[in-house]
Order: structure tokens, then C-alpha cells, then sequence
């Protein structure tokens, strides 16, 4: 079920982040793009009973085939969002809280945009 829910996560998160390019522009990457992807893998996975952690190593996959395909560099999705599944996970045992164990996530994924996007300029 994972396997199937970070496919269809992935190609939402393209359509969403798609759109939030053409009408926020750069600036969704560091902002709202993170919210959003750490909220759709997470709350499917949570509320089917399926592996957070798979949920969000199979996305970073998709994302980083996409990476490779349009960049030549893919690696740091799959490092990226399994990080992200960690501490999704984390944030979960301790909080017992799905909301606040995405906050967790988006709140790192948002500070890794920040820094990639640093890094490459």
C-alpha cells in the first residue's frame, strides 16, 4: 500500500507544486511545496495504515528520477525524503500527533529547500 500511495503522492505533489510555480512562483519551492508534500505523503499513509517510511523513500525515488532526468542530480531526493519519513516517524512516537509530526517534517524539508537552494547558487 506504501508503494502505491508514494506513487500517487509523488505525481500530486508534481500536478500541486506545477501549479503553485505558476502562481506563487520560486518562492512555493521554500515555502509552500514542503507544506504540502509532507502533508499529502504523510496524512494518506497515516490514515491508511500504510508505511510512513516507505511511503516517503518511494517519493523521494519518483522525485529523484525526475531530478536526474531533467538535472543529473536525484540523490538528494531520496536522502531528502527519507529524512523527512524519519522524522515524520520521530515526531509521531513522541508527539502521538500526526499534525505535529508533519509540522516537524515540513519545518526541515523547508530548511533543506533553503539550503540546497543556497548551495546551487
Amino acid at each position: 500500500m506504501a508503494y502505491v500511495i508514494g506513487c500517487l503522492m509523488a505525481a500530486l505533489s508534481f500536478l500541486l507544486n506545477k501549479i503553485l510555480l505558476k502562481y506563487v512562483g520560486m518562492k512555493a519551492v521554500i515555502s509552500y511545496s514542503p507544506v504540502v508534500e509532507e502533508v499529502t505523503k504523510s496524512l494518506c499513509s497515516y490514515y491508511l495504515a500504510a508505511d510512513i517510511l516507505v511511503t516517503h523513500v518511494v517519493f523521494g525515488m519518483l522525485e529523484a528520477g525526475y531530478d536526474w532526468y531533467n538535472t543529473a542530480d536525484g540523490q538528494r531526493g531520496i536522502i531528502g525524503h527519507s529524512l523527512f519519513g524519519c522524522l515524520t516517524l520521530l515526531g509521531l512516537y513522541i508527539s502521538s500527533s500526526i499534525w505535529i509530526a508533519i509540522l516537524v517534517a515540513s519545518c526541515v524539508h523547508v530548511m533543506w529547500n533553503v539550503t540546497l537552494i543556497r548551495l546551487s547558487s
